[in-house]
């Protein structure tokens, strides 16, 4: 399974359903079935997004209703055993306010929300797997200090992974 034990840490407003806060905006294409196809691979998604309250629980409620399971919810359960950062830590964000995450326009909404069949192609590239799972799955480098020189594996993974990927 190729996505077994990599944390996604997934915004919610304008990634899984469009931007009409504080209601739940309408559904972005191909966001659920990509979803599904992380956990049933093994992967873990944590909610990360700015809701609070009733707000929130409408979100995590709509995930559930498309029977996503959530393995943390503006927290990583695992996180508190090595770092009292409140960073919240995952191997993949995907968020439509990130640098770089592919957006697409629509007559589905007013603004930009994430273009989920591009970021299948990230996920999912037809050739590398191998090597992309390797680099997820390395340990993270955490509290890092001003001494620390050594390198970032999240740096390397984004220079020497995704340069050998195939996205066509």
């Amino acid at each position: 399974m190729f996505y077994k034990g990599v944390t996604i840490g997934l915004d919610f407003d304008g990634t899984v359903v469009t931007h009409e806060f504080p209601k739940i905006g309408k559904d972005v294409p191909h966001c659920i079935e990509t979803l599904k196809k992380i956990t049933n691979q093994g992967g873990k998604i944590i909610l990360i997004t700015m809701r609070s309250g009733r707000k929130l629980q409408e979100a995590v409620a709509y995930l559930s209703y498309h029977d996503i399971p959530l393995y943390g919810v503006n927290s990583n359960p695992r996180q508190e055993h090595y770092s009292k950062s409140p960073k919240i830590y995952a191997n993949i964000y995907i968020d439509d306010a990130a640098l770089g995450c592919p957006l697409t326009f629509s007559e589905l909404s007013d603004k930009a929300y994430v273009d989920w069949l591009q970021v299948q192609k990230y996920l999912f590239p037809k050739q590398g797997q191998d090597l992309l799972k390797n680099a997820l799955m390395e340990e993270p480098v955490y509290d890092l200090t001003e001494e620390d020189e050594k390198p970032n594996k999240v740096f390397s993974f984004f220079n020497n992974v995704f340069s050998k990927l195939d996205f066509s």
